[in-house]
């Protein structure tokens, strides 16, 4: 009993004299970026803060098919610690089309990805663990004049987008014969999966592939969380459509104003 009194006592008057010894900071968690790119890459928080999403995913290099526009197929997913996680098509990301940005911040937890310009933050992921790549190569399917296919992972469905209820949009984009502005009239891109059987979740990547094989991504989040209407129009300037034109309001460019639209591939 005196020795260990003892032993306390000098173990005591050693924190005193020197202070208690610092706990070992736990190591900063590294992002990857994976999935279809040329060069995987792995981030530390202090790489990333104030980096764009856009930036870091093209510096990893999508793997894309030939063919004009392709980058306009790749969809992007973020994912944090706790399983949360969001998808984003490029595009929408791409300061040349949709040009709405997604960032990496620093936080108490790691690194966190923010959307300034959404309505909300149900967008953002806390302590991004990983950042996966996808690359759509659909290809058209043939279906009659004016009806659009629906594909899933688990089934196939014909629609006809004029028969859908309809909004009427007002769009200006850049083209490569100059400034362009149309009104555009057609179904929410939401109704249209919805007729489909498809449930239209925010975070759901979806391809327009046009009958010429040209096809973009979009997700339902730029709509519903984003702000910026997406519309399957079927009838331009008052005149309509032999076949739907995907419509996404707010693009700078049109790019993703997939003309002819035949399929649209739901998911990666």
């Amino acid at each position: 009993m005196v020795m260990h009194r003892f032993v306390v006592a000098i173990g005591f008057a050693v924190v005193v004299l020197f202070g208690a010894a610092p706990a070992t900071a736990a190591p900063a968690r590294a992002v990857g970026v994976s999935g279809a790119v040329a060069s995987p890459a792995e981030y530390s928080p202090a790489d990333l803060a104030g980096a764009s999403l856009y930036d870091v995913v093209v510096k990893a290099a999508p793997i894309t098919p030939a063919g004009k526009n392709t980058a306009l197929r790749v969809v992007v997913q973020v994912s944090g610690r706790h399983g949360q996680s969001s998808t984003f098509a490029l595009g929408e990301l791409d300061p040349a089309f949709g040009n709405h940005a997604a960032t990496f911040t620093r936080a108490r937890s790691g690194i966190r990805l923010s959307v300034p310009g959404d309505r909300n933050r149900s967008r953002d992921v806390a302590d991004v663990r990983s950042i996966r790549v996808s690359v759509s190569d659909a290809g058209p399917q043939p279906v009659p004049p004016g009806a659009v296919r629906v594909v899933t992972v688990h089934r196939t469905t014909v629609v006809v987008p004029a028969y859908l209820p309809a909004r009427t949009v007002r769009v200006t984009f850049q083209s490569g014969a100059g400034p362009q502005t149309h009104t555009e009239t057609g179904p929410p891109l939401a109704a249209v999966l919805l007729a489909a059987g498809v449930l239209p979740r925010a975070d759901l990547p979806v391809v327009a592939v046009g009958e010429d094989g040209y096809g973009a991504a979009v997700t339902l989040a730029e709509e519903s969380v984003g702000g910026r209407p997406l519309v399957l129009s079927t009838v331009e300037d008052g005149s309509p459509l032999a076949r739907p034109r995907l419509v996404p309001e707010g693009d700078v460019k049109g790019g993703r104003y997939v003309s002819g639209v035949v399929t649209l591939v739901v998911g990666l």
